[in-house]
């Protein structure tokens, strides 16, 4: 029962910020530029149509789900200094992310197929699209697991956002401002290395590129198998989920 109160506050209170978001990317993507029109005198240009067929406003919902996700220790340090328990407050958020999934993806869904692909005569407009949709003959399974290929997308990135909000809140402020600046230096560092290394290796590490296919679902006559990546992305998000669970066993109230 407690777990049940704890979702529908954190729901109540989180839901708010989800339509702050929309109205935020509303008013950025369609008043913003025609206000800049008025003033610069260059209304003219201004064309509500166009910006409906070129907005990214899909992308921004992945963005918001991996802020809040990262940005959840306020929540947790109210409810834990009122008696709410790590567990309860984990499953309570949990079930607040995948509603705000499902509630997303749908609108981020109907935009695609109702306005953008209209409007554009396009139908590549995310990665399942544009890599998967012609694995299948029949539209409307086509549309369903083009919605699964998405919340599954959203949850990874839903994830990796509590995965770094839980695992920097185990430190103090100054050692997360240091990991902040650092981790992507050293990761870049990493990463340049890796691929120099690659490219002046005569090792090819074929092995790579033969697991990436396999993962990717690659054919060689060019039509893409979504069910590996799909297969992959619900293993990841199993194994990032008992990471994130275990991060938060170890959460610690930090002294102002």
């Amino acid at each position: 029962m407690k777990t049940s109160q704890i979702t529908k506050y954190l729901f109540k209170r989180q839901i708010v910020i989800l339509g702050e978001m929309y109205l935020v990317t509303f008013a950025a993507i369609y008043i913003l530029p025609l206000l800049l029109s008025l003033i610069t005198g260059t209304l003219h240009d201004y064309s509500f149509v166009q910006i409906l067929k070129t907005s990214p406003i899909t992308g921004f919902f992945s963005f918001f789900m991996f802020v809040i996700a990262t940005l959840s220790y306020e929540n947790f340090k109210f409810l834990i200094q009122n008696g709410i328990s790590r567990k309860t407050f984990f499953e309570a958020q949990i079930t607040v992310y995948g509603l705000f999934i499902l509630i997303g993806n749908t609108v981020n869904l109907i935009y695609n197929y109702l306005i953008y692909t209209p409007m554009t005569n396009r139908d590549t407009f995310n990665i399942f699209m544009t890599t998967y949709a012609k694995f299948f003959s029949n539209g409307i399974i086509t549309v369903i697991f083009n919605f699964i290929f998405s919340a599954l997308t959203l949850v990874i990135m839903t994830l990796i956002g509590m995965t770094i909000g839980s695992f920097l809140s185990l430190f103090s402020k100054t050692w997360q401002r240091i990991l902040l600046v650092a981790t992507p230096i050293i990761g870049g560092v990493t990463m340049i290395y890796i691929i120099n290394a690659l490219e002046t290796s005569s090792l090819k590490m074929t092995w790579v590129e033969h697991f990436a296919e396999f993962i990717l679902g690659y054919h060689r006559s060019g039509i893409y198998n979504p069910f590996p990546m799909m297969a992959f992305m619900l293993l990841i998000s199993v194994i990032m989920l008992a990471i994130v669970r275990y991060l938060f066993s170890k959460k610690q109230l930090k002294r102002e």
